[in-house]
C-alpha cells in the first residue's frame, strides 16, 4: 500500500478541508505501507543500493596514477539475520578497473560481516559501511565497475563510472581530483561521498594533490553558485624544488544557501604551465529532490498538501526562518521519524520534478491539471490517447484501476496544455486556485 492509494471524498468540500484530509490520509497510508515493508523485509528486499566514487592522483613516475575507489553501503540495504544476541549481515564487494578496450587491468574482491547489537541500528540509514581500495594503473581512459552483493539474499547491484586521465601528464604540471570533505569537525572530516551537504555549511574543506617541477606555483580556487562567485582566492606557493604534495584548504563561507555549487581549482608554475580541475557539490535539505532550487519554490509547490494560510506563514521571515518552517512542516508528516530520510517528502518532490519535466507547456508542470493529478495520485495504471479522428481535439484518459478513478484531459488550444475535463470537477474541487 502507498500514499498514492489515498481516496478523496467525492463530495464538494472546501479546499482547506480537502487539503487537510489529504494531509492526514497521506501520512496514515504511507505509515501503514512502511510498517508492512518492515514486517515483510525478507520477502520484498530489492537490489542493494550503494554509492561509490573514484578519485585519481598523479604519481612521480608520470606514467601511472593512483586511483582510490571509495564504496559506501547503508546498513538499510543489507539483510540482517538474528544470531543469539546479535544481528548479522554479510556482504561482498568487487571492484574492477578496465581500459578503454574493456580489458580488466586491476581489481579486488572481498567480503565482510557486519555485527550489530541493536535491531534499530539495522534500520537507520544514516549508518553506513565505507570501504576504500587503491590501485596503481596507467594514466589512461578507465572504467570503474563496482558490484555489491548481499550474501544472505544473493542479490547484487553493479554501478559503473568512467575516468579519463589520459592527459594527466600532457604537460609539466599535474593535478589530482578535488577531494571535498564532509562538514564534520576539523580533523574528523571524511570524504564527501554523495556530493551533498544536508545543512548550510560555514566552512569548506578540500584537498588536491599537485605534482610539478618548476617552482614557485600560483594556486587559485574559485567557488561559484550558478553565475555568482562566492569565493575567489589566489595563493603563491613558495616551494623549493619539485613538488609532490597533497594540499589541504580550509575556506570560511558566508551567505550560503540551498543550491548547486562548483569549485574550480587551478595551478600554474613559473614557466606558465597551467592545469585546471573542477568539482561540484550541492547544499540541500535531505529528501528534497535535486530539482528544487530554493525554499520559496519548495513551499509554493506544497499547494496539494497545505492550505494558503499555511504556505503564507512558512514564507515569512528570512532564509533561515523559512528553512526551519519547511523542516517543521515535513517533520510533522514524517512517517518514519526515527530515520534520516523522510520518504513522503522524497516521493512528493520526485513527483513535482517529474511533472516539471513532463507537463510544462504554458506554465510550470506542477501547476498544471495533469501535474496536480500526478502529484496527488502518482503515475496512472494506463493512459489512453486520442483522437483518431482529425476533427476532434487531442485528449488523454488516465486510468487508476487500483483506486477506481478515471480522469480525462483535453487540449483545448492545440498547444499541449491539457485541462481536466469539466465533468470531473464535479467529483470534488480538483482545480486548486493559485
Amino acid at each position: 500500500m502507498g500514499w498514492h492509494q489515498l481516496r478523496i471524498n467525492e463530495d464538494k468540500v472546501e479546499k482547506s478541508i480537502l487539503r487537510m484530509a489529504l494531509l492526514t490520509l497521506v501520512s496514515m497510508i504511507l505509515l501503514m505501507g512502511c510498517a508492512e515493508q518492515n514486517v515483510n523485509r525478507e520477502d520484498d528486499i530489492t537490489l542493494p543500493k550503494f554509492s561509490f566514487i573514484g578519485l585519481s592522483e598523479p604519481l612521480v613516475d608520470k606514467e601511472n596514477i593512483k586511483v582510490s575507489v571509495h564504496v559506501k553501503i547503508p546498513y538499510t540495504e543489507l539483510q540482517f539475520t538474528r544470531s543469539g544476541d546479535e544481528f548479522i549481515a554479510r556482504y561482498e564487494v568487487a571492484v574492477n578497473l578496465a581500459d578503454k578496450d574493456k580489458e580488466r587491468i586491476a581489481g579486488k574482491i572481498w567480503s565482510d560481516t557486519l555485527r550489530l547489537a541493536e535491531y534499530k541500528d539495522t534500520r537507520n540509514n544514516s549508518n553506513t559501511i565505507t570501504a576504500v581500495k587503491t590501485f596503481m594503473v596507467p594514466a589512461s581512459e578507465l572504467t570503474i565497475n563496482v558490484r555489491v552483493t548481499d550474501l544472505y539474499t544473493k542479490k547484487s547491484t553493479v554501478l559503473t563510472d568512467g575516468v579519463d586521465q589520459s592527459k594527466m601528464y600532457a604537460g609539466e604540471l599535474s593535478l589530482g581530483n578535488i577531494i571535498i570533505m564532509d562538514n564534520g569537525a576539523e580533523g574528523k572530516s571524511k570524504l564527501l561521498m554523495n556530493e551533498s551537504f544536508y545543512e548550510i555549511i560555514d566552512t569548506l574543506r578540500f584537498k588536491v594533490r599537485i605534482l610539478g617541477d618548476h617552482h614557485p606555483f600560483k594556486i587559485k580556487y574559485e567557488l561559484k553558485v550558478k553565475d555568482e562567485t562566492k569565493v575567489n582566492k589566489t595563493i603563491l606557493l613558495k616551494h623549493d624544488g619539485p613538488i609532490d604534495s597533497l594540499l589541504s584548504f580550509i575556506v570560511p563561507l558566508t551567505d550560503m544557501h540551498y543550491s548547486n555549487y562548483s569549485l574550480f581549482f587551478a595551478a600554474e608554475d613559473i614557466k606558465g604551465n597551467r592545469v585546471l580541475t573542477k568539482s561540484n557539490f550541492r547544499v540541500r535539505i535531505r529528501g528534497v529532490n535535486f530539482e528544487v532550487d530554493n525554499m520559496d519554490d519548495a513551499m509554493k509547490q506544497l499547494i496539494y498538501l497545505a492550505n494558503d494560510r499555511q504556505i503564507k506563514e512558512m514564507l515569512k521571515g528570512d532564509e533561515l526562518q523559512k528553512i526551519e518552517n519547511f523542516k517543521a512542516f515535513w517533520a510533522a508528516l514524517d512517517p518514519t521519524p526515527g530515520t534520516v530520510e523522510n520518504e513522503l517528502m522524497e516521493e512528493y518532490y520526485r513527483r513535482v520534478a517529474f511533472s516539471m519535466e513532463a507537463f510544462t507547456v504554458v506554465q510550470p508542470g506542477w501547476r498544471t491539471d495533469r501535474g496536480m493529478i500526478y502529484i496527488l495520485f502518482g503515475p496512472p495504471d494506463e493512459i489512453q490517447r486520442g483522437p483518431f479522428e482529425l476533427d476532434r481535439k487531442p485528449y488523454q484518459v488516465w486510468e487508476y484501476y487500483h483506486i477506481g478513478k478515471q480522469f480525462v484531459f483535453r487540449d483545448q488550444t492545440g498547444f499541449g496544455d491539457f485541462r481536466l475535463d469539466h465533468n470531473y470537477l464535479d467529483q470534488g474541487d480538483w482545480r486548486f486556485r493559485y
